[in-house]
């Protein structure tokens, strides 16, 4: 068996997990979510639903690098990354349907928080199969492969998230019970033979010294403002629906949210599909994230300048594709800077930080964009101006720390 041929299991558990987790990301977090604040809080939903979301996402900061931590030191007949991606899937499928029951703005925050802090066990467990079992080389696949679970699992999310947003305990079961089957099969395709770790004593202490790094913290920052800028759009797209953007005749906000994010999506799962194996080719990492940055910036001033259905969906398109682009390279360019080979499950566990830490910030920033700074025009100036900071951010990786390990095959 060649060592290419030993890798799609790996793969395929990723894709799997990584669908069916933004599923219930996508699902939650764009239609069923919103539509629970909306009724329990009335007219202060925008602001509800950032207390919610961002509040609730300070579990997916502190999860990630501890997880992480914990995983590079199990002990198990099954390896270490399998009990953590099995258990943490079982954990999520009980904590979906707590929330999937609750009818308060505090039992939504309550329920959110426990979802946030479970699933991103296994969305970040999963990543240090990356470096543990897969040759640098062909990092640039697997990072396609793990991007495309974001597009592909958001659809599905979306649509049933539309589908059941008149029985969201409902759609909540579907959601849990699809991710707690992903991650058995994932745990089973991902086990391996026993290790013997060290302990964790002082680990803690030193949880964060990744940062310390120059070229994996300029990584880290490029990729926080681009999801950063990202988020504050996307999380707010069912009320942009409500009050800016009025969809076409006959179409509710509801489902307005399912067509432009599956648009969303489709463009995504084309950047991303072209952008890992081309990066695997030619290198260049560094260009394809300060490309897509470029472009997710001009993709979200589209709405300012044209706020119509039209144009709205022009931005979806071209923001996905940025997003697509920027997927299929950032995990590849993460482990090529990682400072300590040991510890990958603890630092890629702080670089999943840079994704989750702009669940918290966004809402936060694009309500006060939209309360303090002019309305819905406001969250997309703003929004455009963050991300186009992450271009700039990862110009300062130095080529040579990518090219010289990436050519190291």
């Amino acid at each position: 068996m060649t060592r290419t041929a030993r890798i799609w299991p790996v793969l395929t558990s990723m894709f799997l997990i990584n669908v069916a987790g933004y599923a219930a990301i996508g699902g939650v977090l764009s239609v069923l979510l919103p539509t629970q604040v909306r009724l329990a809080a009335g007219d202060a939903a925008p602001s509800a639903l950032a207390l919610v979301t961002g509040v609730s996402a300070i579990a997916s900061l502190a999860v990630p690098p501890v997880v992480g931590l914990l995983s590079d030191r199990t002990r198990s007949r099954w390896g270490r990354r399998t009990p953590w991606i099995l258990f943490g899937g079982l954990a999520t499928a009980a904590s979906l349907l707590v929330l999937g029951v609750s009818g308060s703005v505090a039992g939504l925050l309550a329920g959110w928080f426990l979802v946030q802090g479970t699933v991103n066990v296994g969305l970040n467990v999963v990543l240090a199969t990356i470096p543990d079992r897969i040759p640098p080389h062909r990092h640039g696949l697997a990072s396609t492969v793990q991007g495309l679970g974001l597009p592909v699992g958001s659809v599905v999310g979306v649509q049933l998230g539309a589908l059941f947003v008149d029985s969201a305990l409902l759609g909540y079961a579907v959601l849990a019970v699809a991710f707690a089957l992903a991650s058995a099969l994932s745990a089973w395709l991902v086990r391996e033979a026993r290790h013997d770790p060290r302990g964790t004593r002082g680990e803690l202490r030193r949880m964060f010294g990744s940062l310390r790094f120059r070229d994996y913290r300029w990584v880290f920052v490029s990729r926080a403002v681009l999801y950063l800028g990202y988020n504050m759009i996307n999380g707010f797209t069912l009320y942009l629906l409500q009050d800016f953007i009025e969809p076409p005749a006959g179409t509710t906000a509801a489902d307005g949210v399912a067509t432009s994010l599956t648009l969303s999506l489709v463009f995504v799962t084309v950047g991303t599909a072209i952008a890992g194996p081309l990066v695997d080719r030619v290198g260049r990492h560094r260009g394809f994230v300060f490309v897509s940055s470029v472009l997710l910036s001009a993709a979200l001033f589209v709405p300012l300048l044209w706020p119509t259905w039209s144009a709205f969906l022009v931005s979806t398109a071209l923001s996905g594709f940025a997003l697509g682009l920027y997927l299929g390279v950032d995990l590849a360019l993460a482990t090529l800077v990682l400072p300590k080979a040991g510890d990958v499950g603890r630092d890629l566990g702080v670089f999943h930080i840079a994704l989750t830490a702009p669940q918290v910030v966004a809402p936060f920033v694009a309500s006060l964009a939209v309360t303090t700074l002019g309305g819905y025009p406001a969250l997309f100036l703003v929004g455009g101006a963050i991300a186009l900071i992450g271009s700039f951010a990862v110009l300062r990786v130095r080529p040579q720390a990518v090219s010289g390990r990436w050519e190291d095959k």
